[in-house]
């Protein structure tokens, strides 16, 4: 036997002599416990080696298998003469009747089919084996050439009918399954059609009677048409003139929003003047005994926006009628603490209508 090179690493074969270190040292104790003279082994690391190559010599075992058919096995004969005289030579013949009936039932054990059909297919496994066999050997007599039919043939015939026997018993069951759910689908419409058909004879009298108020129902219908017609007409004017209320609420609207844009910078100018006055202005302009038309109309527009009352007074003119006179209430707006914030704050988007 040779040695591979370099086929354990320093670490490994150190693990290796030890393990085999412990063993001598094993060994050699039970051989002194029984004679009185005390053995001492060589424990050096080329013996030890040596012995554990001799320990795997005689313990291992390599079990190789070669096909007598065709060229290769003579050429592997002829290159590796070991083959033969290093080997045991085990060639198996071919398996009895009995064989083949015993591995045949064994394979056969877990496939559920009839015992009287198993034993036929066993009977038939057997009968291609040995006609294959037969003809193999008229093959050699007739044309020189032997083949060679072997148990392994044998399993895998076996094995091919195993797989053919439980695919086709699965298509059978699937096939099953199918043919009873259709079954039952088929006895469930039945029943259902059956539930229909008495539910229809007991709407039968119901049916009639709708048919008859349906045709009923069909003259007064016949009799409202004009009526409706009518209506249509009557709703068809109003339509219109809505439409036309509703071109004029447009026009209306867009005339608004039109004045609306014209106000918007006099609105915004008047914001951020709003936005200057102080509080000393406030009092300057509560102290006026006589202020100037402008501030009195603004002051105006402020208590009518705040919807305060003016005061009755005789007209100065000396036509005897009482006028409004609004600088009396706007001298009290223009005391309250808050006046200015009111002003900023004030919801100019609704703004009351004046009554």
């Amino acid at each position: 036997m040779g040695e591979v090179p370099n086929l354990y690493s320093s670490e490994e074969k150190a693990e290796l002599m030890d393990m085999v270190q412990r063993a001598v040292e094993a060994t050699s104790a039970s051989t002194a416990a029984g004679s009185a003279a005390k053995p001492i082994p060589d424990l050096s690391p080329l013996a030890l080696y040596s012995l554990f190559v001799k320990r795997c010599r005689a313990n291992l075992h390599v079990v190789i298998a070669f096909s007598p058919i065709g060229d290769a096995f003579r050429n592997r004969l002829r290159q590796f003469p070991a083959l033969i005289n290093c080997c045991t030579i085990d060639w198996f013949q071919s398996w009895p009747e009995d064989a083949l009936e015993r591995v045949g039932r064994k394979s056969l054990a877990q496939i559920e089919m009839p015992d009287q059909t198993r034993e036929d297919t066993v009977n038939i496994f057997k009968y291609f084996h040995t006609s294959i066999s037969a003809l193999s050997d008229k093959f050699l007599t007739n044309l020189g050439r032997r083949t060679y039919v072997t148990p392994t043939s044998y399993l895998e015939l076996i094995g091919s009918f195993q797989r053919l026997i439980t695919k086709k018993q699965d298509e059978i069951l699937r096939a099953k399954m199918r043919y009873v759910n259709g079954l039952d689908k088929l006895e469930f419409a039945s029943t259902q059609v059956a539930d229909m058909q008495k539910k229809l004879e007991q709407l039968q009298p119901q049916l009639v009677e709708a048919s008859k108020e349906n045709e009923i129902l069909l003259n007064v219908i016949a009799t409202e048409s004009v009526s409706v017609e009518e209506q249509r007409v009557k709703v068809k004017a109003e339509e219109e003139l809505v439409n036309h209320k509703a071109d004029a609420s447009k026009a209306l609207s867009e005339e608004c929003r039109a004045d609306l844009a014209e106000a918007q910078p006099a609105l915004e100018a008047a914001l951020a003047a709003l936005d200057t006055l102080k509080p000393s202005d406030i009092t300057i302009v509560k102290s006026m005994q006589n202020p100037p038309p402008g501030v009195k109309l603004v002051m105006e527009g402020v208590c009518v926006m705040r919807d305060i009352k003016p005061d009755k007074v005789n007209d100065p003119s000396g036509s005897g009628k009482k006028i409004n006179d609004y600088w009396g209430p706007s001298k009290k707006l223009l005391g309250e603490m808050n006046f200015l914030v009111s002003l900023k704050e004030y919801d100019k988007d609704n703004i009351p209508p004046l009554t």
